[in-house]
């Protein structure tokens, strides 16, 4: 029944990974046969084109985590399954981690008490308190300017080095690719190397100049690494709420679609503002068939 409804029924898809095990993407990808992956380029441009689009779809990785895009690059080579990878540029440069990293890095090892902090004072003692910062953390990603959370994610990385006697490399967020890995991998033109910002703050919550820069500075830093045009966008977070009511028209600008984190297909969707289908290494296999059945086929209506 999944096969036939996805041959004949369905419309065009975009999933994403993020920092996910090879074989878990390769699990994911064999479920949704017999859709066929194809280029990001060329799905974007059947979809604007008005060209049908049902049985395809196009893989997307975000966050340049190195081990994954190394791993995943070679599934990708051996299956030879076009792939798309969203690099936040800032952390590709300097190689120290993105705040969301520290902060999950951190989380198991706060003590359930009160501490106090260059940045503030917290208290963990009451049940839930950390499961509760941990929320309101969220909320800041998706909405707030870097300056209301990373403070006080680097103090309580500093705190928990020094509680827990250990080294801060023990903690230390994975290393991103490297910009001479990102060379070589393009170099074959199966997988490309797109735009996920320069900083991965929430857009909605930068001024104009701020976003311009965000989205001009990581797409000219990606083409002059790859030497080729950066023509993607993946916006960081990719809620509405991140988004916001300006990137999508500052997005048009500058690329030929921007994704965000809403499922859905591709056929008459905005290009600036194109749903994807997020597949998580906990979700089971089928869920992948799951969500493709209930955003991309006639059963989409029904539900």
């Amino acid at each position: 029944m999944f096969e036939r409804l996805l041959t004949r029924f369905s419309a065009g898809f975009v999933v994403a990974f993020h920092d996910i095990p090879a074989e878990r993407a390769e699990q994911f990808i064999e479920a949704l046969h017999p859709a066929r992956p194809i280029p990001l380029d060329e799905m974007v441009e059947r979809a604007g084109n008005g060209k049908t689009t049902a049985g395809l779809f196009a893989i997307t990785i975000d966050d340049g985590v190195g081990e994954t895009v190394r791993s995943l690059s070679r599934l990708f080579e051996t299956r030879q399954w076009p792939a798309t990878f969203y690099l936040p540029t800032g952390y590709i440069d300097n190689g120290e981690g993105m705040v969301f990293q520290w902060w999950r890095a951190i989380r198991p090892l706060l003590p359930r008490r009160k501490i106090e902090l260059k940045s503030e004072t917290l208290d963990f003692s009451a049940p839930g308190a950390i499961e509760e910062l941990s929320k309101k953390m969220e909320r800041r990603w998706h909405a707030g300017r870097l300056e209301s959370y990373r403070p006080v994610t680097m103090d309580l990385v500093e705190f928990v080095t020094r509680d827990r006697g250990i080294d801060r490399e023990e903690i230390h967020p994975p290393a991103p690719v490297t910009w001479d890995e990102v060379a070589e991998i393009a170099r074959t033109g199966l997988i490309q190397f797109e735009s996920h910002g320069v900083t991965h703050a929430a857009m909605s919550s930068l001024n104009d100049a701020e976003l311009e820069f965000e989205m001009r500075q990581s797409r000219d830093t990606v083409a002059r690494h790859t030497g080729r045009a950066c023509r993607h966008l993946a916006y960081p977070f990719g809620s509405w709420t991140s988004i916001g009511d300006r990137a999508a028209s500052a997005a048009a600008r500058f690329y030929d679609s921007a994704t965000t984190m809403t499922p859905g297909h591709v056929e008459g969707a905005n290009a600036s503002l194109l749903p994807r289908i997020p597949l998580y290494p906990e979700n089971p296999t089928h869920m992948a068939r799951l969500k493709v059945l209930l955003t991309c086929t006639r059963l989409s209506r029904a539900h």
